[in-house]
């Protein structure tokens, strides 16, 4: 129910658009292969990924793609660095320009966090709760169902 008393209307799924523009729609689907992620589908101008916990995004072509407008996604992992290695092994920050692969460092809203850029500027921001009472609360919040 919205704040206004009106239910919200019946919604069938939620995955976000990445968009690029023709010089890094080739390379941004390669990387997020390169990753882990399956491309379920491809099509002239758009693929799908899933990212095998049940939700999926989509990698899409858009002519005059300004990069300014680049946004972010959060993967909440059990071990940033888990994916800090797995992703430097892959070596995608040598393989794809643009690319690139922060040290993990701790918020002070006390997650542990690992930025890497994709190749169109997205900001992949891969974190784990790291203080005691961010693990507490985030892995008993009741609006939460965790996935592994």
């Amino acid at each position: 129910m919205m704040s206004d008393g009106n239910p919200r209307p019946a919604m069938r799924d939620f995955k976000p658009f990445l968009g690029y523009g023709t010089d890094d729609f080739e390379a941004a689907k390669l990387f997020y292969q390169d990753v882990g992620f399956e491309n379920i589908w491809d099509g002239c101008n758009a693929c799908c990924f899933n990212t095998g916990i049940g939700n999926r995004f989509l990698v899409t072509l858009h002519i005059g793609y300004d990069r300014s407008s680049a946004g972010m996604l959060h993967l909440w992992v059990e071990s940033v660095d888990s994916w800090y290695d797995y992703l430097a092994q892959k070596q995608l920050d040598t393989k794809y320009p643009g690319v690139k692969i922060a040290d993990p460092s701790v918020a002070e809203w006390g997650w542990r966090i690992l930025y890497v850029w994709d190749p169109g500027g997205w900001l992949l921001h891969i974190a784990e709760p790291h203080s005691e009472e961010n693990k507490a609360f985030f892995n008993s919040a009741p609006w939460l169902e965790l996935k592994k």
